[in-house]
């Protein structure tokens, strides 16, 4: 079922004991894409860890401010923020505000992404002080304060705007608005894609392999890689979306007619 489910229900409240491999709840787990929804309570911080290199991780904060270290250097993060993980890097995120901290992570390449925590006299990475700070270097943009735009009508042949592309995760970032139709497409099999409705009113319906789904702010739909789909937006009303693939990339895809 694409449908995976509504971050008000999905959402999971992070035990230390969870931290490592299997045991962590993951909403969508394919050989190319994890996807998690972490809920970290006031103070509450995950192990300073990493994963193996043939990955890369992105980050929104949904809700909440934090103190997300990365390979050392230290940076607030608050919601809104989009971040693009240091690849192998050791980090974690402590929660510095009085409400519930809401981490949206997707991560894409090589699954499943392991889990390791530094041992004994173990240093991480170099620190990477060239571009400026580490805010600049790892946080994309602010989809909450910044207007995105929507999908180009011409989309077969410039493409959707994007707010990174490496060679095992792509983020794309835009607002669906009332009559907004994309054609019926699909990508190659090596990569998944899952579309986060973030925020907005109305709602959207998602035609993957000749099933409709309808969503609304706060869904996840998973479309495997291979699969036929378009999207129609039903209401009115804006709707922020973010689109993801991670697999063997870049993305590359085939326009029905």
């Amino acid at each position: 079922m694409p449908l995976i489910g509504n971050i008000k229900n999905l959402k999971w409240n992070y035990e230390e004991k969870a931290g490592g491999g299997s045991k962590s709840p993951i909403l969508i787990k394919t050989r190319h894409l994890e996807v998690r929804i972490i809920v970290l309570a006031p103070g509450q911080c995950p192990p300073y860890h990493r994963h193996h290199t043939e990955m890369d991780e992105g980050y929104l904060i949904r809700q909440g401010r934090g103190l997300m270290t990365i390979d050392g250097e230290q940076f607030e993060v608050r919601a809104g923020d989009v971040l693009l993980g240091n690849r192998g890097g050791y980090h974690n995120l402590l929660n510095i505000g009085d409400e519930d901290l809401i981490e949206f992570n997707f991560r894409g390449g090589k699954m499943p992404s392991s889990f390791f925590v530094p041992e004994g006299d173990e240093e991480t990475s170099a620190v990477n002080n060239s571009g400026g700070s580490p805010e600049s270097r790892y946080i994309q943009r602010n989809i909450f304060d910044d207007l995105l735009e929507g999908v180009p009508e011409n989309e077969p042949k410039i493409g959707t705007p994007n707010l990174f592309a490496t060679e095992f995760l792509e983020l794309f970032a835009f607002t669906r608005q009332i009559g907004d139709r994309n054609e019926i497409h699909r990508h190659q099999d090596e990569m998944d894609e899952a579309s986060f409705l973030v925020r907005g009113e109305g709602k959207m319906i998602f035609h993957i392999d000749g099933e409709d789904i309808e969503a609304s702010e706060g869904d996840l739909i998973h479309i495997p890689g291979g699969s036929w789909h378009h999207v129609n937006r039903i209401s009115d009303g804006d709707l922020v979306v973010l689109n993801f693939r991670g697999g063997d990339l870049p993305s590359a895809t085939e326009w029905g007619k």
